[in-house]
């Protein structure tokens, strides 16, 4: 499929700071596409350069055949954008908030209830935003950014200040978007709901592209990351020996507690030879990997690869 969007050896300094190093990208119509990392990453800095907030200091940015820079005009009615931190008018109500950008977009009067019950604001629409949640906010510049339909959706960590009624709002929503070949670009820190949303991923670290993958193989990754935590009676160095031949690896031991990882198919045997080593198991948690541990692996598995 030909790409929607191509970032070819795209660059931005501010001044002496690179936020975002040299790297090409691709992302085709119709999937829903995440970038990922820590903060100073450099995911806001692409974003904007996407929308045409920030120029590139080399390379170019191509959206459906037109470059941004050179044809911003082009670009302009393709794209609905939602920064990441969304600010209203405080004396306005959400109703004359979606109103003043309907006749802003040019939609259709009947447009303007259809998002307000969309992001379930309308029991709220008529009071003013300076009452209204971090969630609630949220949820009103989403509803905004949907007033029109447009081929390309951008969104700067969407799921952050956002709750978890709007979270569903945004996931039923993109999903009867793209089956009708809608794009969706976002930035995110959370890995939970990057895989609920995105069908692509990629990792960015201080400014460099480490990775792009699918979803199922980047969940794939997080599931060998994750790390088990065990709640026992007691722990000795018997049951750590016992979780090692049963497959456990990085363990670590503190008082009633024992933690490893294991791949799922492994986890079981560890539990039952920590129990076959005298192990009184009372809980099992699992703990998502933070991004240091991601990182690590994927720059592990490159060396390996090269």
């Amino acid at each position: 499929m030909n790409p929607l969007i191509t970032l070819s050896g795209f660059e931005k300094r501010f001044g002496e700071v690179r936020a975002v190093h040299p790297l090409d990208l691709e992302i085709v119509a119709g999937e829903s596409f995440a970038l990922l990392g820590p903060n100073g990453g450099g995911k806001t800095t692409i974003l904007r350069a996407l929308v045409g907030l920030h120029t590139p200091t080399a390379g170019r940015v191509i959206i459906d055949g037109h470059d941004i820079v050179a044809e911003p005009d082009s670009v302009r009615d393709l794209i609905s954008y939602v920064p990441q931190r969304v600010g209203m008018p405080g004396l306005l109500t959400g109703r004359e908030v979606v109103t003043f950008f309907s006749q802003l977009k040019g939609t259709a009067d009947e447009r303007i209830g259809e998002v307000l019950d969309l992001f379930a604001l309308t029991e709220s629409a008529d009071r003013y935003t300076r009452e209204f949640s971090g969630g609630m906010m949220q949820r009103l510049g989403l509803a905004v950014a949907f007033l029109q339909d447009v081929p390309l959706y951008i969104f700067d960590e969407p799921t952050l200040n956002l709750d978890a009624l709007g979270i569903e709002c945004l996931q039923n929503l993109l999903k009867a978007k793209q089956q009708n070949g809608t794009t969706v670009v976002f930035a995110s820190h959370s890995l939970h709901y990057a895989m609920q949303l995105a069908d692509r991923v990629a990792l960015l670290v201080e400014g460099r592209l480490v990775r792009v993958e699918e979803v199922p193989l980047f969940r794939d990754t997080i599931i060998r990351e994750m790390r088990v935590r065990v709640v026992l009676d007691h722990s000795t160095d018997e049951m750590i020996v016992a979780a090692r031949l049963a497959g456990a690896e990085s363990l670590d031991q503190n008082g009633k507690q024992i933690w490893f990882r294991a791949i799922p198919e492994k986890r079981l045997d560890v539990f039952r030879a920590i129990e076959g080593a005298g192990g009184n198991i009372r809980e099992i948690h699992t703990e998502t990997p933070d991004w240091e541990a991601l990182i690590r692996d994927y720059l592990d598995s490159e060396e390996e690869s090269g």
